[in-house]
Order: structure tokens, then sequence, then C-alpha cells
């Protein structure tokens, strides 16, 4: 009752007295009195259920019943599989009719049946000419039987299948599997439950036809008269047999309908709970493994490796021989040379998803792919491994070392891991690695040969024997990742393989991931969101937004010389962009060619938001200038006059004032209180800029270059690019990096640059840009800070670095 009100017990009940008392009240009408022969009791059912009538008619439904399930499995599997995974033109009406025989009466179901295959029906007539007839013979008891239970059969599988996680079928393609090879291994045993529930249904229902049966087939004795019909022919001649074989019928549809419908909570609760204490087993194992053996070490070495004469079916083995162990008998062949890793390049156009991505990998790079939810990181990853449902107005190109690879998933040799590791719950952890090199043609002894090694590759050896249910998640993904690479793959596909992982046993999948790569150098593509993931992982970073590419450079300057607002959130630092300019103060002595200083003092003016966060996340240069608020933000650094730049600064670099400050800061920015957020020991206040003001810097002799800011996130600051003056970015987008709080700063109006002329097609509305800034507990109260508050953030000169975008 939990979770239930007590009103729906009176109904519930009600309705299961409806079903039961009929069924009772049958039986109690049944007579078991003796008869003329002196039987009574038991035997008199006993002889009511063997009289020879009752028996032909019985064994008649059953083995009609059978064929018909059979010819259900046969017919109604495929509809199903097409109804579910395809999509055509009238797919309703069609699945519609499938199930029409669902609500038909079943004696318009045999009228149909006697119109179309009778003596005279539409397909009968030209039937009886070559002598065959089906109307009113065993046939026609099947066909009947068929055409009532048929839907039973589609309607169960069909929602079987639509529940079942079509990843599962993906996976089994990147690894070779054909898609008959698919269909068999993966979704066939999956949706097996779904597949048994509607056999068993149809079965009943065939088993129990009498409309359809009698209005085509008749009711001859021994030929075509089931046990329904038999039923009701007794039903006037014989009451008391006709209610022993009715009671008959009702066991075996109580026994059918518990068998396959009946268990109730705790009978799937035995399972689960099963599968929960083989998970515990299997986290307590993996931390144990996080916290000891790390892959390529001495340890993992002494745990086991495969032995050294052992050859791979499809590579040189990578086996390192365990340290004293006895050298093997007969001398290894010598391993064949590792295959040189395989250049990409993708180019990849959407229109549904509103995704266009040109990419292009060099042989055994990593490049990690980050951005936004929705970004089109996924759609890249699914069209380089051959899953993307395709439409006519799609165009997906891809070139692996020079060569346009087939266009079927199993013969691309590209691996994907997504972030569950989606492995085949019927098969143990050593068949799951060996399904890839038994799908690609391997005999069973060497695919298994090969998961061995696999498995060793990644130290997951001792979990060959377990099934999936009993693994903790790292070791899934490690098993996974063994999969993965068994099949030696030409491109490795990595979609936040680690999301789900607690960070104990991320860092030991990571290490695996590490050691991998390492040891053969695979071209690979990582989606992550994860900070370390691009730090220990990849060699280049590439940030999409909107489905396009909005920054592409090597791992470590993306973190710390972010220059759009995705990576700067993910280092940590408040980021803008904009448009460099010369500030003229003239009280600072200048030279002719400018400034004297090599590295100069440099405005960024503030440009509309809208149109610049649009620029910048779609990459597509300056943008048309529109109504509302302009500035200036004043950092350090080296951009050319009139060039595109990116100031960053530390949310810890920024004070938070109630009121217009006054004082040595450069840079002051209205804005208005998002959210209120724990970080660390701190608080990091979000804010947005209000556009009805205007960011200024303070008045200041010397030269300086402006930048209008249209972007944020928050990333890693870097080291100013040298001592000396600043620059200026116009502030539209920020995110946060951990430094003390300045001292706040007094700020002077100054106008806006001038901007392009507006688009002509009126640019997207995004959401104001943000910024954030890190203070002290203590400094939130006092200040009395809330979401919607209006207040100014102040950032010195000093603490804002300026490079080109």
């Amino acid at each position: 009752m939990r979770g239930l009100p007590r009103w729906v017990v009176a109904p519930a009940l009600l309705g299961a007295l409806f079903v039961v008392v009929p069924v009772v009240a049958m039986v109690a009408r049944l007579d078991l009195s003796d008869d003329a022969t002196g039987h009574g009791g038991l035997a008199r059912l006993w002889s009511l259920l063997t009289s020879p009538t009752a028996g032909a008619a019985l064994g008649l439904s059953l083995r009609t019943a059978l064929v018909a399930t059979a010819l259900c499995v046969l017919l109604g599997a495929p509809m199903a599989l097409v109804l579910a995974r395809t999509t055509f033109p009238g797919q309703r009406l069609v699945r519609s009719l499938v199930l029409l025989p669902l609500v038909l009466p079943p004696v318009v179901g045999g009228l149909a049946l006697l119109h179309t295959f009778g003596r005279r029906g539409l397909i009968g007539e030209h039937l009886e000419v070559l002598g065959v007839e089906i109307a009113f013979t065993t046939a026609a008891v099947v066909m009947a039987q068929t055409f009532v239970a048929l839907p039973f059969l589609v309607l169960s599988l069909e929602g079987a299948l639509r529940t079942h996680d079509t990843r599962y079928e993906d996976v089994a393609a990147t690894l070779g599997a054909r898609p008959t090879t698919v269909l068999r291994r993966v979704t066939l045993p999956r949706v097996l439950p779904g597949l048994a529930s509607g056999a068993v249904l149809a079965f009943a229902r065939a088993l129990g036809e009498f409309g359809a049966t009698i209005t085509f087939a008749g009711a001859l004795q021994g030929v075509t008269q089931t046990l329904p019909l038999e039923i009701y022919l007794q039903r006037s001649a014989d009451p008391d047999a006709a209610i022993a074989l009715s009671l008959l019928l009702v066991l075996v549809a109580v026994v059918i309908t518990a068998g396959v419908h009946g268990r109730g909570p705790s009978g799937r609760g035995t399972p689960a709970s099963g599968r929960a204490s083989g998970r515990a087993s299997g986290r307590a194992s993996e931390r144990a493994d996080a916290r000891g053996r790390r892959p390529g070490t001495d340890e993992d070495d002494a745990v086991g490796t495969r032995p050294s004469n052992v050859p791979h079916p499809h590579r040189a083995s990578s086996a390192v021989p365990t340290r004293g162990s006895a050298p093997a008998p007969a001398p290894a062949p010598a391993p064949a040379p590792t295959p040189a890793p395989t250049a990409l390049r993708v180019k990849v156009r959407v229109p549904g998803r509103d995704v266009v991505v040109h990419l292009d990998v060099a042989p055994g790079e990593v490049v990690a792919v980050l951005g936004p939810n929705g970004a089109g990181k996924s759609t890249l990853l699914q069209a380089v491994a051959g899953v993307l449902p395709r439409s006519r107005h799609d165009d997906v190109r891809l070139v692996l070392d020079g060569a346009a690879p087939p266009s079927a998933p199993h013969r691309r040799r590209v691996a994907w891991l997504s972030q569950r590791p989606l492995l085949l719950d019927h098969l143990r952890v050593l068949d799951n690695v060996a399904f890839g090199p038994r799908a690609r043609g391997a005999s069973r002894r060497e695919a298994r040969a090969a998961a061995r090694e696999a498995l060793v590759a990644v130290g997951a050896e001792h979990l060959t024997d377990r099934r999936p249910g009993a693994l903790s998640g790292g070791q899934a993904q490690r098993v996974a990742i063994a999969r993965a690479l068994a099949t030696d793959p030409r491109v490795v596909l990595l979609d936040e393989p680690l999301a789900s992982l607690d960070v104990e046993v991320a860092q030991a999948v990571r290490a695996t991931l590490q050691a991998a790569q390492a040891a053969r150098p695979r071209t690979t593509l990582l989606v992550t969101h994860d900070l370390l993931d691009v730090l220990l992982l990849a060699d280049r970073a590439v940030v999409l937004d909107h489905g396009r590419v909005v920054e592409d450079a090597p791992a470590r300057e993306l973190l710390t010389r972010p220059r759009s607002a995705f990576a700067a959130r993910l280092a940590g630092v408040n980021l803008l962009t904009g448009t460099a300019t010369e500030p003229t103060s003239p009280t600072r002595p200048t030279s002719p060619t400018g400034p004297t200083s090599p590295t100069a003092e440099r405005n960024v003016a503030h440009a509309e938001t809208t149109d610049l966060v649009q620029n910048v996340a779609f990459g597509r240069g300056s943008g048309g200038r529109a109504g509302g608020g302009g500035g200036t933000l004043v950092g350090t650094g080296r951009v050319d006059d009139g060039a595109p730049a990116v100031a960053v600064f530390s949310p810890a670099a920024v004070a938070v004032h109630r009121e217009r400050p006054h004082g040595s800061p450069r840079n002051v920015l209205p804005v208005r209180v998002v959210a209120l957020e724990p970080h660390l020991s701190l608080v990091r206040v979000r804010a947005e800029l209000v556009h009805d003001e205007t960011i200024a810097p303070s008045d200041v002799a010397g030269p300086a270059t402006t930048v209008p800011a249209d972007a944020v996130g928050p990333a890693t600051t870097s080291p100013a690019d040298a001592a000396g003056p600043a620059t200026t970015v116009p502030a539209d987008a920020v995110g946060p990096v951990p430094s003390a709080p300045r001292a706040p700063s007094d700020a002077t109006p100054q106008e806006a640059a001038p901007q392009d002329p507006a688009p002509q097609d009126p640019a997207p509305q995004h959401p104001a840009p943000s910024l954030a800034a890190d203070l002290t507990p203590a400094a939130v109260a006092d200040l009395g800070l809330a979401p919607g508050d209006r207040v100014w953030f102040v950032v010195k000169a000093a603490e804002v670095q300026v490079y080109p975008a």
C-alpha cells in the first residue's frame, strides 16, 4: 500500500470478485454424485475429462494451438521488429490493421477467412483448381487460431522492443557483428521475456478460440471439433461434462497466466537483490583494485599476464612476461608489426539537428570533444560509428587513411564506448569480450584467447567467469574497454565513459585508458565534461556549440588560454571576447608608432551582448550592432589594434559592492545576482550583466586596447603575456577560477566602440552573459546577497589577462 490511497482497495477488490465469482459459481454447479455406473466424486470428474470425445477434442486443441503459436512466432516476430524499428508512410494504419483481430468479434474474423480461403473465396477458388481445400479442415482450425492470436504476440514483442535500449545493438554492430548476428545474439536474447510472454498468450488465445473456428472450420469430430466447440456442443447434451471441460480450460489458463505474469514485486525482487549483492561485492573489489593494482604496474604483471607463446589472432601480442615465470617450452613466434594509427577526416551536416562539423584527426591523436548538452557531440560520434539515423537531407563524409570506409558499421572497425558499459547480461565477461573477435570471423578458441589478453591488459582477468550483473560500475567499464580494444579498432570513440563512476573508480579506469593508449596508440575521439579527462587523456580539444566548432586547440592551451565560453567554464575562469582597441589618454607618453611599452595597456570595447555571444558561439566573425548597454574592460596583454581579443580573470579576483565604488580598480561591472553556490570553503556568486548600465574602465594615462566582451565560462588563469600596462575587452560572458578577493576599484564611463552594421537576418536571442565571483561566507552575509539583487563586480586591470581570440 506504500504510496497508494486506501480507497483504491475497494474497487480493486470488486474487480477481482467480478472475475473470480463467476468461475467459482460454475465450478459449484458441477454435480459429482454417483452416475449410472456407480462412479462419483473425483472418479466421475475423471471419467468426464477422459471420455473419447473429450480426449479427441483436447488433443486436437493442443496440437492446433501449438502449430498456431509457432506460426505466430514466425510471422509475428518480424512484424514486431518492423513496426518497432522502422519508420514508413502509413505505419500507424498498418499497426491498426495488424491489431484489428484484438477488437473484432471472432465470428467476423471467421467470415473474413471464409471469404478469402473458402471454395468461393478470393484465394480459395484458385486453390481449389489445384486440388487444395482449406475451409472445414484441420488447417482451417490452425489458420483461425493464428488469425486471432497473432496480435497478442506482436503487441507483446513490439512493446519489449520499444523499451529495449538500441545502443546494445549499435555497440554490437561497431564490434563487427552483421545485422543477422546482432538480431540473433543481442536483440532476441534481450527481448526473450517479451517474446516468451507473447508466445504463451498467443497459445492461450489459440487454445480458447471458438467463434472464428466454428465459422471457418465447422465442428467435425476429430477434424475441427476443438475443446471449446466440444464444450459448446456438450452444454445441452451433458451439462456436467461441459462444466468439467470448462474447468480444464480454466486450469490451463490459470497455469499459463501465473507462469508468465504472476510474479509480483517479490518475484522480481529476488533477482534484483542478487544483482545488488553482486554489485556490492563488485564495488568492494573495484575499490581494492583502485587502491592497489593498476594496469601496467609490477603488481598487475604479477597477478597474471598472457603467456608469451600464445599469439593474438588479429595482431601482435602485447603481453609482458611475468617476472619469475618459467620460460616457455618453445620460442614465441616473431610478433607481427603493429599497424600504424589511422588518420581520420569527418564532415557531418545534419540539418535536422542543426549540426555542421568538419574535423581532422591525426594518426594516433586523442581529441577531446567538448561542449554543452545539445551541441552535437553525440551526433558526431554516431556519424563516425555509422549508427546515426539518417535522412535524405543529411550529409556524412568519413575518410580513414585517405579512403572512404564502408557505410555498414560492422565493416568500419570503429569501436564505441559509451557512458554505460552496455555489457550483454546473458553472456559471461569472457564471452562479452570475445563477442567482437567472434563476430569478425575468429574461431571460438581464438576469440576467447584474444578476450583473455584484452582483459589482462585492463587488469580485469579475474572477472572472466562473472556475469555483468555481478560487476561494479568500474569493473564493468574496464570490461567494456577490453571488449572495445579486443577487435583492434582503427578508431576509438569514447562517449563520456567515466561520467557515471565515482571519483576513486574513475581514476582507476582513466589510468586503464591511459595505459591502453600508451601501449597501442589509436586515433580517438573523447566526449567529456571532465577537466581531468582533457588534461590526462587528450592531445587536442575541440569545443562544439550550437552544432559548430567554436574552438580547436591543443588540450593544454585550451585550458590555460580558453577562447570560448564553454572552455572557460571548464577551466574555471571568467571569459570575455571582443575587439582590441588602443586608448588615447593624453597623459601617457607615446611614440609615433604607438605605446612605448612592448606590452601595452589594452581596452576591450563592450558591444551589444546578443550579437557578440551569437558570433562567438557560432564562430561567424563580428556581428551587428543593436540597442543595449556597452563598455570596456581593461587588462594586460599583447593584441593588435582592431584584432579579436579574449580577456580572462579569476572569480576570486572579483570584489562585490552594493554601491558603485570609487578607487583604483579599473573595471566596474553592473550585474544582477542569479545564484549563490558553495565552492570549496567559499561561496560562488553567479550573476548576469545588466545591459542598461555601461561597463567602463577608469580614466588612466597611456594607450590601451579595447575588445567587446561576449562569452563566459570558468577556467584556470594563464600567466600574463608580459609585465606592464593592460588590455580591454567588452564584458559579455564569464566563468570562475580561484585566487584571493581584491580591493574595490573606481571606474569611469567610456563610450563603447562602434560595431559593424546589424545583419539583415535577426540574430537569435541568447541569455545575458554571466559572471562569477568567489566570496567568503562572512562577506556574503555582510553584503546580504540574494538572487535578484543588483550589485557591482569590480576587478583590477592587472588581474585581467588579454590575448588574441
